[in-house]
């Protein structure tokens, strides 16, 4: 790394990823700590928030590695695949919190009817995630993308989609 832009990008980036990282593991103990807490609708979205958060945060500590010079297309694809799995798992995970909200403060829903509802909460979100990550692996969308490696029309030797 020549480039003063990219070093700072790159330490700027760990330090960032490092303090997500460090409170996503926080609420994570939080939630884990207390038996209340594990069974709780609320806490449990939480919990596989944080797991999301945590995953996503450590992926793009060590994005150098995945990336070439020193990665390859499969180390590249392996991150691409986390990443795109965890960050569309997670943003359904909010939707799913947010919906948890509204039954419960708006409707009144009590804990004994939201939790019969509990697999759909979590299963749909991971599920969406596992999707759309498969999905782009098949389809060879995970790229060099700047600085990780995601979703990016070709690969970083091409200037053009003709020469795939």
């Amino acid at each position: 790394m020549s480039d003063p832009y990219d070093l700072a990008r790159s330490i700027l980036q760990k330090i960032a990823c490092t303090l997500s990282a460090t409170g996503s593991l926080m609420i994570a103990s939080q939630v884990l700590q207390k038996k209340k807490n594990r069974v709780k609708l609320q806490q449990i979205i939480l919990l596989a928030i944080s797991i999301c958060d945590f995953l996503s945060s450590a992926a793009w500590i060590f994005t150098d590695f995945f990336m070439p010079p020193k990665g390859n297309q499969q180390s590249c694809d392996a991150q691409g695949f986390l990443i795109q799995f965890v960050n569309s798992s997670n943003m359904m995970l909010m939707v799913s919190l947010q919906v948890q909200y509204i039954l419960v403060i708006k409707y009144g829903w009590s804990d004994r009817k939201i939790n019969k509802l509990k697999p759909y909460f979590l299963i749909l979100p991971l599920g969406f995630g596992a999707l759309t990550a498969t999905v782009s692996l098949v389809l060879k969308l995970f790229n060099p993308a700047y600085w990780d490696c995601w979703l990016m029309p070709y690969p970083a030797d091409c200037t053009s989609t003709y020469e795939i």
